[in-house]
């Protein structure tokens, strides 16, 4: 039924085009007929008449053809897109992500650590904030929950066939192939690491240090992170606003 109504969506356009062209042909070849084997004037009114009674009937089929469309299968389908939408936002809330901070020495001075929840309700500058400029810069190292939780999310929306191509090409930023291992102490800083939790994946295991990190294939920095993580969510914002849907009420 699936690819039957993906068919549908494509051939869609192509038929409606034919059936405007049948009917501009069929409306020029009536007159046509209809002068060449006229009698008399009388002759092809009566046959210009019973013409537009059948265009009259054409064009009702076409208007009817056209409405189905517009809140038949078109209707059916944006019903569709929405729905991925709203499972990609479901996902976003359920996985939540939490960097921790061990910033530079300064000055000699014991550093202030921050560990720095981010969920999809986050605000970026709060995120950011915390973080400093050195360790914003510094690669982004993923214990196993964290890239897990990538995982969960770029799956969620590659399952969703009807996600908008402009959303999908923004989860896959968070995307994880292959990785390089990586044991790091605290003395090592600036180190940054991500963590994840939701329904399906714990960080209990996670040890709050540069001990078993991995590094992805993308080597993303930290900064370079929140902006994938963020540009998620502005991504549906974008689709949502370009669509015609008005924003300011959603707990976005």
């Amino acid at each position: 039924m699936l690819y039957l109504t993906l068919q549908k969506d494509k051939l869609w356009p192509i038929m409606k085009k034919k059936l405007r062209y049948c009917l501009y042909v069929l409306i020029g070849f009536t007159l046509v007929m209809s002068y060449v084997f006229m009698s008399d004037w009388g002759d092809f009114t009566i046959k210009v008449t019973t013409m537009l009674s059948g265009l009259c009937g054409l064009g009702t089929l076409y208007i009817a053809i056209l409405l189905y469309d517009r809140y038949g299968i078109e209707a059916k389908t944006g019903e569709k897109v929405h729905s991925d939408v709203e499972a990609v936002i479901t996902e976003l809330q359920k996985v939540n992500f939490v960097l921790c901070s061990y910033p530079e020495y300064e000055d000699g001075d014991t550093p202030q650590d921050f560990i720095i929840p981010m969920s999809f309700q986050s605000v970026k500058e709060y995120v950011v904030e915390h973080i400093t400029s050195q360790a914003l810069s510094s690669i982004l190292y993923y214990k196993d929950s964290g890239m897990y939780g990538c995982v969960q999310l770029v799956q969620k929306a590659r399952s969703c066939v009807y996600l908008p191509k402009s959303i999908m090409e923004s989860v896959e930023k968070l995307s994880i192939t292959r990785y390089e291992s990586s044991d790091l102490k605290k003395e090592d800083r600036p180190i940054t690491t991500l963590s994840s939790f939701s329904d399906k994946i714990s960080n209990g295991n996670d040890s709050l240090d540069g001990d078993n990190t991995r590094i992805p294939e993308a080597n993303y920095s930290v900064i370079q992170f929140i902006d994938a993580y963020f540009g998620v969510k502005d991504s549906i914002v974008k689709w949502y606003k370009d669509n015609g849907i008005d924003t300011t009420n959603l707990n976005l």
